[in-house]
C-alpha cells in the first residue's frame, strides 16, 4: 500500500481528494464516494459535510482520525465497522466485527413477512440475529409484538441488545444464546412463535475464499459458512420448525443464489405450505416464505 497523505495541512475538500488514490490502490469500489464517507465520518456527520465544509482546514484531531480510518479501509475493514453503524430498514444499527453488516438484500425478507402476515403477530423468533436488525425492524413495524433473537455468539448478542435499547425496543426484545448445531437447542426459546425468521449462514464453505476481502477477512466466518453446499443451517432449523412455529404461523428465510428451490422443498417436506419465493432488487431470489398449515391432508 502506498504511503498515506499528510492530512495535517489539508482542507476538508483536499483531504477527500487525497483519500481517493489509496482507496483505488486497495481495490475499493467507488473510491470517490468512499473517500467522501470517510471524511464525513471524521467530521462528525455524513458525506454532506464534505461539501459544506470543503474549504475548512482539518483539525489535528480530525487529521489523525482520518489517517486511522483510511488505514483501516485500505486494509479492507468494512466501512460499517469503521463508522460503527449501518442503516437497515431506515433504522441505525451498531455494527462490530462480531456481526455481519446488515445489507439491503435482507430488507426483502422484512418486506415479504410484512406482506404475508396479515395480522400483527404476538411473538417473533429470529434465528442467527447478529445485530438484531431483522427482529428489531419487525418489532418497529408491529408495535404490539414481542420477540426473541437467538445467536451462538455472545458478542453478537451484546450488540443486538444494545441496538434494541438504542432504538427503544429493548423492552419487547429478548436475546438468547443458543446453537442450532447442538441437541435440544430449542428448549431455551419458549416457543411456539407466530413468526420465525432467519438469515442463517449460507455461503458454501468452498466459496468463502472467493468472497471480497471485506467479508472474507473481517466478518465472522461462523455467520457465513453454510457447510459444503451452504444448506447446513436450513436442515438444522427446518427439522425443528414444527416445534418452533405455531399453527398458521409464518416462517421466512433469506437464501443464497440458487438455493431457493432447495429450501422451499425442505419447507414443503416439513409439512408447511409455500407462500412465496421473493426476489431482491437485483433479481436474485433471496427469500423463501412458508406457512404452517391449519390442516394437513
Amino acid at each position: 500500500m502506498r504511503s498515506l497523505p499528510d492530512f495535517d495541512s489539508l482542507t476538508v475538500g483536499a483531504a477527500q481528494r487525497a483519500c481517493v488514490a489509496p482507496l483505488k490502490d486497495a481495490d475499493i469500489d467507488e473510491p470517490v464516494m468512499e473517500a467522501r464517507l470517510l471524511v464525513g465520518f471524521v467530521l462528525g456527520g455524513g458525506p454532506e459535510r464534505v461539501l459544506a465544509d470543503r474549504d475548512e482546514p482539518l483539525t489535528a484531531e480530525q487529521a489523525s482520525a482520518l489517517n486511522a480510518a483510511l488505514t483501516q479501509r485500505c486494509q479492507r475493514v468494512p466501512m460499517a465497522q469503521i463508522t460503527g453503524v449501518r442503516e437497515f430498514w431506515s433504522l441505525p444499527f451498531k455494527v462490530t466485527s462480531a456481526t455481519l453488516t446488515p445489507r439491503p438484500d435482507t430488507e426483502t425478507l422484512v418486506e415479504g413477512l410484512l406482506h404475508h402476515v396479515s395480522e400483527a403477530p404476538a411473538r417473533i423468533l429470529d434465528l442467527g440475529t447478529g445485530t438484531g436488525c431483522i427482529l428489531l425492524a419487525l418489532l418497529n413495524e408491529w408495535p404490539d409484538a414481542t420477540g426473541v433473537g437467538v445467536d451462538a455468539s455472545a458478542d453478537a448478542l451484546a450488540v443486538a441488545r444494545e441496538n434494541g435499547e438504542t432504538l427503544g425496543l429493548g423492552s419487547r426484545a429478548q436475546f438468547v444464546q443458543a446453537d442450532w448445531n447442538q441437541e435440544q437447542w430449542t428448549h431455551v426459546l419458549g416457543g411456539p412463535f407466530d413468526v420465525v425468521v432467519s438469515n442463517p449462514p449460507y455461503i458454501p464453505a468452498p466459496d468463502i475464499e472467493a468472497l471480497e476481502a471485506d467479508v472474507r477477512t473481517h466478518e465472522p466466518r461462523r455467520a457465513l459458512d453454510g457447510g459444503d453446499d451452504g444448506l447446513d443451517a436450513y436442515h438444522a432449523i427446518i427439522s425443528q420448525l414444527n416445534v418452533l412455529v405455531a399453527v398458521d404461523g409464518v416462517v421466512g428465510f433469506e437464501v443464497g443464489i440458487n438455493q431457493a428451490d432447495d429450501v422451499a422443498t425442505m419447507i414443503l417436506e416439513a409439512g408447511f405450505e409455500m407462500l412465496e419465493k421473493r426476489a431482491d432488487l437485483g433479481g436474485v431470489v433471496r427469500t423463501v416464505i412458508g406457512r404452517k398449515a391449519l390442516y394437513r391432508g
